[in-house]
């Protein structure tokens, strides 16, 4: 999952926003930092219908929007940690602290199931959101999640 992300896409986000704004906070630093948005436009749209399918909030404090879309040429992962906790609707009411974002092409749908499957058992363990949640800068944020063993 590594070769799906890198320093660039990791942040926090400080501040009290809406959920809508973390989104499209998150799509704005990807199509910043990678060449990967062929569309931001497009790419928002679908984060923001997916949502409005139903919650991505996982539980635990972790939310994983995601979309494949023509916004987007490959698979590509952002990671934020809130600084203000926001309501996604989480499965188990928990408050999002945070936010794995995910994108990619309609035609890799093989893999971007995998990154999505990957990214839900990395949070399934405590100490992993909890190092990821304690996290008071970028650096520390960026350190806890490449320290994260089975990131693949």
């Amino acid at each position: 999952m590594v070769k799906y992300t890198d320093e660039k896409l990791i942040k926090i986000i400080r501040g009290k926003n809406t959920k809508d704004e973390i989104l499209e906070k998150i799509v704005n630093l990807i199509d910043e930092n990678t060449d990967l948005v062929i569309d931001k436009k497009i790419f928002l749209e679908n984060i923001m219908e997916r949502e409005k399918i139903g919650s991505t909030g996982i539980g635990m404090g972790i939310a994983m929007p995601h979309t494949r879309c023509e916004g987007v040429k490959d698979l590509v992962v952002s990671i934020a940690l809130l600084e203000t906790p926001v309501d996604f609707g989480a499965i188990d009411g928990e408050l999002i602290k945070v936010v794995v974002l995910v994108g990619g092409p309609k035609e890799k749908g093989q893999e971007y199931l995998k990154v999505m499957s990957s990214i839900a058992r990395i949070f399934r363990e405590k100490e992993n959101r909890d190092n990821i949640k304690t996290a008071r800068t970028e650096e520390e944020l960026i350190k806890s999640i490449m320290e994260i063993e089975h990131w693949e």
